[in-house]
């Protein structure tokens, strides 16, 4: 063979590298069976597609790292819902990975970090000690997604971003971690809502501090946050949101908004905030601002007609 001819075998040969997919594996664990999803991971690629198929109630803590697409889908079964559950309260400490996470009953706290991104659906996130799921330097997706019943908190972020779809969080209680926030937005992380709920919680409905920020996106589904008992929305610490179209209801032990620490809400887009124990809106002095809070309908408010 010629210089030219082997110079253009060999760059066919590359070529022909390039489009041959990675290798998908699918393995089904089942948990009633004493299989567990820790052993199964020992024997998958992470360079390639992988999917676990889960069975029953798995009692372990499931740590990995490095995986490029994992997807774990909980199957129906006569023993019901596929759960998670871990004695030490995390059911999964993911780290680096790209992970889909779909019908499953968590019972522990699922910890997404250093760069993951984790794609929830259909889940409930119920009775974890620690706190529900935390985005820790990490993106996210959640659809369909319920938290209930979590003590400290129902969903952290910190130095993350996650865009809820149809979600609901509710009876979140205080812990020694925590005060029982439905979500807790932290360290300049944003949450976009297309659909969201959260009622019942004992402490905020939502709290968005240092440099956070809370996107509704109203036109697609409603946020409607009522019956927490330390306020509806806490903006503070140089954090904002868009609350058009929101309604936020019967919340108590503070406003149904509070815009404190250089931080601020707009309501361009209308919405409800009525009912509220402490008050509706309330601009705190440490240079809360409510740009046009005229387009809503609001009871009670200290917050001047700003940006008319």
């Amino acid at each position: 063979m010629s210089r030219t001819g082997y110079i253009l075998a060999s760059l066919l040969g590359v070529l022909l590298l390039r489009t041959v997919p990675a290798a998908a594996t699918t393995i089904t664990v089942n948990c009633n069976e004493k299989m567990t999803i820790g052993k199964a991971i020992t024997f998958l690629n992470p360079m390639e597609s992988n999917t676990i198929r889960v069975i029953g109630t798995c009692n372990e803590f499931v740590a990995f790292s490095g995986f490029t697409q994992l997807s774990f889908v909980g199957v129906n079964s006569a023993s019901g819902q596929a759960a998670v559950k871990s004695s030490n309260g995390t059911a999964f400490w993911i780290v680096g990975s790209n992970v889909q996470l779909s019908n499953f009953m968590f019972e522990s706290s699922v910890i997404c970090r250093d760069f993951s991104v984790c794609n929830f659906s259909g889940n409930t996130v119920e009775n974890a000690s620690g706190l529900g799921v935390w985005l820790d330097n990490a993106s996210g997706t959640f659809s369909g997604d319920q938290f209930t019943k979590n003590v400290n908190s129902g969903l952290t972020l910190s130095a993350s971003r996650a865009r809820l779809s149809s979600v609901t969080v509710t009876g979140t209680s205080a812990g020694p971690n925590g005060p029982g926030n439905g979500i807790d937005v932290d360290g300049g992380s944003t949450i976009t809502a297309d659909q969201l709920t959260v009622k019942g919680n004992h402490g905020a409905g939502i709290s968005l501090i240092g440099n956070s920020q809370l996107i509704n996106q109203y036109w697609v589904g409603p946020l409607t946050v009522s019956d927490n008992a330390n306020g509806g929305i806490w903006v503070a610490q140089n954090s904002s949101t868009d609350l058009s179209g929101a309604t936020v209801v019967a919340n108590t032990g503070a406003a149904g908004v509070v815009i404190t620490g250089n931080s601020e809400a707009a309501f361009w887009g209308g919405g409800t905030f009525t009912g509220n124990t402490a008050g509706d809106v309330f601009c705190g002095p440490l240079n809360g601002v409510a740009a046009s809070p005229q387009s809503a309908t609001i009871g009670v408010t200290n917050c001047p007609n700003t940006y008319q």
